[in-house]
């Protein structure tokens, strides 16, 4: 374009025109192109397009599909060409997203929206559920929990309650058996899913489950015969606390191993043995069972007993048991055996070391009333428990003293 100065009306007084002056109206505010999207994870998108040159900034609109409002994110244009790429984080795993984005140029306003194609984020790494813990033992448990649908693998932690986690990764199952555990002890444990190869892509760790290790069951103690009679007798022992039943193993004494009698889950703590052979020699043993089979305790030493003959005459056992004084017990060698009674009284007696040999035997002693005494020496015999056995009419007596 040019101008011209006009210096009168009639035109007669005119300066020339100007060199010409040049110019170029502004081109519109080009549309974003070429939307595109990569690197999808649970939380995040790389977003890309071609932009302009012109641009000043590029809104990004965004929203789970179907959603009522969208979110704005707004960039500068700090791009040196027209290639353009965003890292869109914070979204909803597993999530079906919309959109779009459009520029606001330096000086020509903004163009249209344009919208990208839908995508889908990730599942995030799953945190396991179902924990349980079988096979729980003495010094062993197995952990186990169900599989989640994206884990690579899993990792495992545990520790006695309140100590220092013990790690244990790369467990490609669902189950994971620890062993060398110690006894009666609370464990705390915790899994993780593992949704890559490292541990780049971990879920949280789920929350503490717990398992107490068994106890180790102790042994009955006291072992004790009652009711002996011909052709049968009780065996009884102290209750173990812990105890949920009680197993017996009994034999004829001099029998072989194999000859063992075995009664399984006794509950509560005696048993009567019964069709006995009379006057014969037997021992047994009896063990603890907690909860289960494989927490028992060891059998208890040998209890043996005799049972009576069937052939002795004189007074009711029980007047004998109650007057019976063996002493020193326990004794260096020397034993005293003593009881005051009024009646008349025949009756056999028996000393009997642990493995159930008779060492001194007495039969048909005859009392005729009034004081009984009988001094023995032992000290030729080895240290341990022996078994004094007064037999009578209808019933035997035992009783037990210490050698030392």
């Amino acid at each position: 374009w040019q101008v011209a100065t006009m210096c009168d009306s009639t035109g007669v007084n005119n300066s020339g025109f100007t060199g010409y002056v040049t110019f170029t109206t502004l081109a519109p505010c080009s549309d974003p192109n070429n939307l595109s999207t990569s690197n999808v994870t649970d939380n995040s998108v790389l977003l890309s397009w071609t932009g302009t040159s012109a641009a000043s900034t590029y809104s990004i609109l965004y929203r789970i599909a179907g959603a009522s409002t969208w979110d704005t994110t707004t960039i500068s244009n700090t791009f040196s060409g027209t290639a353009v790429s965003y890292t869109l984080t914070g979204l909803v795993s597993s999530s079906t997203y919309e959109w779009g984005l459009f520029t606001t140029c330096i000086a020509s306003g903004s163009s249209s929206f344009i919208s990208g194609s839908n995508f889908t984020t990730a599942l995030s790494c799953q945190v396991p559920n179902g924990l349980n813990v079988t096979n729980i033992l003495l010094d062993r448990a197995t952990m186990n929990w169900t599989a989640t649908s994206n884990a690579h693998h899993y990792d495992v932690r545990l520790r006695p309650q309140g100590g220092s986690w013990l790690y244990m990764g790369y467990i490609f199952g669902t189950s994971k058996t620890k062993y060398s555990l110690s006894s009666g002890t609370v464990y705390e444990w915790q899994v993780r899913g593992v949704c890559s190869s490292d541990t780049s892509d971990v879920s949280a760790w789920t929350t503490i489950s717990t398992f107490t290790t068994l106890a180790p069951c102790s042994k009955p103690t006291n072992t004790n015969v009652t009711s002996i009679t011909n052709s049968e007798a009780t065996l009884g022992w102290d209750a173990v606390s812990s105890a949920t039943s009680y197993d017996v193993r009994f034999k004829l004494v001099g029998s072989p191993w194999g000859s063992w009698q075995y009664t399984y889950g006794i509950v509560p703590n005696q048993l009567v043995k019964n069709n006995l052979n009379a006057g014969t020699w037997y021992h047994w043993q009896v063990r603890a069972v907690c909860g289960t089979s494989s927490n028992a305790s060891g059998f208890t030493s040998y209890n043996t007993f005799s049972t009576t003959s069937g052939s002795r005459i004189g007074l009711e056992t029980s007047a004998l048991e109650d007057v019976i004084n063996i002493y020193p017990n326990p004794s260096m060698g020397d034993i005293n055996i003593n009881f005051n009674l009024e009646e008349e009284v025949i009756f056999d007696m028996y000393i009997i070391d642990a493995f159930g040999k008779t060492i001194i035997s007495e039969n048909d002693i005859k009392h005729n009333g009034g004081e009984f005494v009988r001094r023995y020496d032992l000290s030729k015999y080895p240290n341990g428990v022996y078994i004094i056995k007064i037999d009578t009419e209808n019933n035997s007596i035992i009783k037990r003293i210490v050698v030392q």
